[in-house]
């Protein structure tokens, strides 16, 4: 009896099925792995993304920041910039307006070793897949800079009156001693907001517009020259009065009313004069040099001749029409007050001096000044 044999054609077509079966199965663990590479090289594109969007928010904290440093201008780091900085940009993320996703939060230190001049600023970015970025970056005091204008006004509605055409407010460079000297122009007045030097202008009628000149000034047509420059503003004011008030040597002047001769200082000798009542007057024939500080508002009927720098914390009111209109009030350098109003009777000149200003910072011996810098970078690194 014969037993049946497997043919040799059916242990092929086993061996064809089984090597079918590993080619799919091969296939399809290449499949896997190709999905694999490419979710994961998608993701690894998106994380690249991402973390240059975070890096690049970072960026963006840095410009902000270094920005509203500047347009207050320093003293003293540490306390016009790093003890302020809650109030000054707010400690909390800042998102960008139509990328909410997308945020930065920047903090300051003054520099251990010297923290009045140096300091550090800290930009952290986000962006989305928990995206994170750090630059840090190393700022200085840079050179002298000069006034946002020939008067700059601190507050920010300013009610600015102004009576006659015998005066004249200038942002063109003079020199101590009235002559016009080299420099780059100011604007006339600066103001805080486009909305305060709109107010200065539409408060000046036809003839008296062309007595405001300085950077911008236009002939053809008649344009004044007011501009906005987000300036320091009445906090960031009251911090720099504090910086100055605190160098040696002030001279406190605690009167109301000043009639007869005085004298705040010279050009030989300039000094810081700290006038302390909330309203002074200024009646006589008043000479100086320096800084003039007024806590509130201060009124000049007679006669001023001031080079330097007058900060008013109220208004600023020249009235030189008393005694058959024959005062005169002249300030070469920069005046920075809340509000002001010139009614003039004589003459009433306010010329920017770049000179008088350099000056101030002489008061002070050494490296300290008491006329605003702004911050410059000095490095740069990516913290990782």
């Amino acid at each position: 009896m014969m037993r049946n044999r497997p043919s040799l054609l059916q242990d092929q077509r086993g061996l064809v099925l089984s090597a079918t079966f590993l080619v799919v199965v091969l296939w399809l663990v290449l499949g896997g792995a190709t999905l694999g590479y490419s979710q994961l090289d998608l993701r690894s594109t998106s994380h690249y993304a991402t973390g240059n969007q975070a890096f690049f928010s970072a960026e963006a904290g840095i410009v902000h920041s270094l920005r509203r440093i500047n347009s207050i201008g320093v003293i003293r780091f540490d306390a016009d910039i790093a003890d302020r900085w809650g109030e000054l940009f707010g400690g909390g993320s800042r998102s960008f307006a139509d990328f909410s996703r997308y945020s930065y939060q920047v903090s300051v230190q003054p520099d251990p070793l010297d923290p009045t001049n140096r300091g550090m600023v800290t930009a952290v970015g986000r962006a989305p897949l928990q995206a994170r970025r750090v630059i840090r970056v190393s700022v200085a005091k840079g050179g002298f800079r000069g006034s946002p204008g020939a008067v700059h006004l601190t507050g920010d509605a300013p009610d600015p009156e102004f009576t006659g055409t015998a005066f004249d407010i200038d942002g063109n460079n003079y020199d101590k001693f009235g002559a016009p000297a080299a420099g780059d122009p100011v604007p006339g007045v600066s103001a805080r907001t486009d909305s305060a030097a709109a107010d200065v202008a539409d408060s000046l009628d036809n003839l008296q517009q062309g007595n405001v000149r300085g950077l911008g000034y236009g002939v053809s047509p008649l344009t004044p020259s007011i501009k906005p420059t987000n300036g320091p503003g009445p906090a960031d004011l009251s911090q720099m009065l504090t910086d100055i008030l605190a160098t040696p040597g002030v001279v406190q002047a605690p009167q109301t009313s000043f009639t007869g001769s005085h004298a705040f200082g010279t050009l030989a000798a300039p000094q810081i004069t700290h006038l302390t009542h909330a309203n002074v007057s200024l009646d006589g024939t008043v000479s100086g040099a320096g800084v003039l500080i007024a806590d509130g508002s201060i009124s000049v009927g007679g006669t001023l001749d001031f080079v330097g720098w007058m900060i008013v914390g109220g208004n600023t009111v020249i009235d030189t029409t008393g005694g058959g209109g024959l005062g005169n009030a002249t300030i070469l350098g920069s005046l920075w007050t809340t509000d002001l109003s010139i009614n003039a009777g004589g003459s009433a000149i306010l010329n920017y001096c770049e000179e008088c200003l350099q000056m101030v910072d002489d008061i002070v011996p050494g490296p300290a000044n008491l006329v605003p810098r702004a911050m410059t970078v000095t490095a740069w690194t990516e913290v990782l």
